[in-house]
Parts: structure tokens; C-alpha cells; sequence
């Protein structure tokens, strides 16, 4: 494996660089440039213009399809920007009602779009760059609202039998 991960998989590209007959397919549906959703034609074409088929490409590590590309995912956090600059955690989480420090806010002119209701997206989609595959960028919508291009997975902690 690589050091040098962009990406749920291994590696920085976002094409297969194993040896064989799947060397330079495409590891994700994504958008290439502005109005560009599919590639050229022929064999390094992602096949979508929109939204594919769920095996479509390999999994991560873990064995999970379409952690990037596709579509966005919906996750727990609540949105606030200053997240990885203020939290010091292995796996930090904003929940509702959470009280930041307030001197990074201003909430007396009104101003501000920092509230509960702004929910974090991220995994990239059919209609994004490559920028936003990797799983360090994170964008934000009101919980409230929809989009083609976001969807949802169901997520669970693993059970195991008690010894």
C-alpha cells in the first residue's frame, strides 16, 4: 500500500495502476471537466453519464463500493467550518446543540450561516472534479433540502458474539 492516499483506495490516481487487463480504468464515477461527465469513448470510459450501477467499480480496502464518486453521502456532523482547526480528536463529531467558541462567530449582525440545521456531505458524485473524492473535503446544505446528486448509506457499528 501507499503513503500517499488521496483516495478511499490505494494510490493518488484515479485510475487503475495494477498491472493487467483493468490498467487504466477508471476507479470512480466522476465528472473530468466542465461538461465532460463520461471521458472519451472507448475503454477508459467511466460507462456514466449520471449514476452507476453499484459494482460497477472496486472496492476500498474495507470491501465498500462507491465511497467516492457516484454520489455524495449525507454524514452525522453538523456543519461548522472551523471543525478541524478547534477539535483535537481521533474521530471528531458535531452533534446538534453543540456550543462552539464564540469568538469565531458572529452571531449578533446576523450574518452568519453557522446553525444546527447545515448537515456535512461528502464522497463526491457523477457531477463533481476528482477534488472531491478524497474523503478530507466536506461540504455543506441544509439538512432540509435534496439533490440528485446526494444519497445516504446505512452504517452500523459491527456486532459481535459475546465470548
Amino acid at each position: 500500500q501507499s503513503n500517499q492516499r488521496i483516495y478511499p483506495w490505494d494510490g493518488s490516481s484515479v485510475r487503475n495502476a495494477k498491472k493487467g487487463r483493468k490498467q487504466g480504468q477508471m476507479l470512480a464515477n466522476f465528472k473530468r471537466g466542465r461538461g465532460d461527465y463520461a471521458g472519451i469513448a472507448g475503454k477508459s470510459n467511466d460507462a456514466a453519464i449520471i449514476t452507476a450501477e453499484i459494482y460497477t467499480y472496486p472496492p476500498n480496502d474495507f470491501g465498500l463500493y462507491n465511497m467516492a464518486g457516484n454520489v455524495n453521502e449525507w454524514v452525522y456532523d453538523v456543519y461548522r467550518p472551523l471543525s478541524y482547526q478547534d477539535m483535537n480528536d481521533l474521530n471528531p463529531l458535531r452533534r446538534d446543540g453543540y456550543q462552539d467558541d464564540e469568538k469565531n462567530y458572529d452571531t449578533k449582525n446576523g450574518n452568519s450561516i453557522i446553525n444546527d440545521k447545515l448537515r456535512v456531505y461528502k464522497g463526491g458524485s457523477w457531477s463533481d472534479v476528482a477534488y472531491w473524492l478524497s474523503p478530507g473535503t466536506r461540504r455543506f446544505m441544509a439538512q432540509d433540502s435534496a439533490t440528485a446528486t446526494i444519497g445516504f448509506r446505512c452504517a452500523m457499528i459491527a456486532g459481535g458474539r459475546n465470548k
